[in-house]
């Protein structure tokens, strides 16, 4: 049982980038970036990218991995597009009109 906690409880390790800064802001936007890279280049498979999320979640508060999974969804989300949504507005850098 104390490994199963042991794993629960683990954090996010220092990143290079961010190990002098007392603001982890960028840190925790740099995690769930990858995260959510991980979900886009594994085409949403949650269980490859179960470390990722522990990463991110653990590191960012809770009301904006909250604000970020539910706009996400609806294209709002201003980092790394997963799942990618139809945007009428972006057709004419697709060839469109």
């Amino acid at each position: 049982m104390p490994t199963k906690i042991q794993d629960f409880m683990k954090t996010t390790p220092s990143h290079p980038a961010f190990s002098k800064a007392q603001n982890q802001a960028p840190h925790c936007w740099q995690r769930y970036n990858e995260y959510v890279m991980c979900l886009r280049t594994t085409e949403g498979d949650e269980d490859k990218c179960k470390h990722m999320k522990q990463l991110a979640f653990s590191i960012c508060p809770d009301d904006w991995t909250e604000k970020w999974e539910e706009e996400r969804p609806a294209g709002l989300f201003a980092g790394i597009q997963w799942p990618i949504v139809d945007r009428p507005f972006l057709a004419h850098k697709k060839g469109g009109h």
